[in-house]
């Protein structure tokens, strides 16, 4: 059971991490910013329901706890962004770091896909 919510847990919030960006990133002039959190947002959407297909095991596994960490550390580093970008708006520091945090937690979570088929 402790499994099935780690793994839903996970999941859940790599989808709001990877929607989070289009609430967060604010385009003065270029549109390729936008593109890649659009992009960014579809590849969380097939990586979630990647690892929900393939994902889970029947045992807990190491990989479960650290992405599960790894996940909440990222979900409040979102937090923290976006209390700055409604405190001081348009922000380039902003923009690039919250994708490169959305990078890192599809990075972290296709590690746990590929755990979970391998373990």
């Amino acid at each position: 059971m402790l499994v099935f919510l780690l793994h839903i847990s996970i999941s859940f919030m790599v989808l709001g991490i990877s929607l989070i960006p289009a609430q967060i990133v604010e385009v003065k002039k270029s549109s390729v910013l936008k593109n890649t959190v659009g992009l960014s947002g579809l590849l969380g959407i097939m990586l979630v329901g990647t690892g929900i297909y393939i994902g889970g095991g029947e045992s807990l596994q190491p990989y479960f706890y650290i992405t599960f960490i790894v996940q909440l550390l990222i979900l409040c580093f979102f937090i923290i962004l976006y209390s700055l970008y409604k405190k001081s708006g348009y922000s380039t520091f902003i923009n690039i770091f919250c994708i490169f945090l959305a990078a890192l937690s599809h990075f972290m979570y296709g590690y746990y896909i590929v755990a979970s088929f391998l373990y």
